[in-house]
């Protein structure tokens, strides 16, 4: 008998249950990929938008993260305090700082310009935003502009979202070789 082949990296598909318990928001639910898989998708969206949040600085490594793929022309929308994070490390090139729940509304709105006014974005990444709010992102997206890829890297299972991880909110370093894949992967 063959021996099963082992996939390369970190497999980010298991534990797809939502991290709060009776989460279930009906009969579309989030699909787990792999990081390779999100990252090639990232990377040939036509406008990417990169959310973060204050969670960032409980895993401050992650401020560097969100660099790197903001050095890669994705914008960065700073939401709460996080704009602090990268002010103190000397990147505002294409930060911008603006509240989760008006970033929100303005993202329903299919004619939306976006913060840099080029357009509305087709692909939103959200990292490091506490797991409540997130999801009632992902909800307003998910019922009120459906032309919009919801993407999270976050270390939550998110329902709502059209792609996620899984659970890997205890297990901190495959998290960050998860993104770390995901950040190569949009290189390629």
């Amino acid at each position: 008998m063959a021996a099963e082949a082992k996939p390369k990296g970190i497999d980010t598909t298991k534990n797809p249950i939502p991290f709060e318990m009776a989460q279930i928001p009906g009969p579309e639910m989030a699909k787990t990929y792999l990081p390779k898989v999100m990252g090639a998708i990232i990377r040939k969206a036509k406008r990417p938008l990169l959310v973060v949040g204050a969670e960032l600085f409980d895993d401050p490594v992650m401020f560097d993260k969100a660099i790197e793929i903001g050095k890669m022309g994705i914008p960065i929308a700073a939401t709460a305090h996080s704009v602090k994070g990268f002010v103190e490390r000397g990147y505002t090139d294409n930060v911008y700082q603006v509240g989760l729940h008006p970033l929100t509304n303005y993202l329903r709105f299919e004619d939306w310009k976006g913060l840099d006014d080029k357009g509305q974005y087709d692909v939103v990444i959200f990292m490091g935003i506490f797991y409540k709010f997130a999801n009632g992102m992902f909800s307003a997206l998910k019922h009120f502009n459906r032309n919009i890829r919801r993407i999270s890297i976050d270390r939550y299972y998110h329902v709502n979202a059209n792609m996620t991880f899984g659970n890997m909110a205890f297990t901190p370093d495959d998290y960050h070789a998860a993104i770390d894949e995901l950040i190569a992967a949009m290189k390629k």
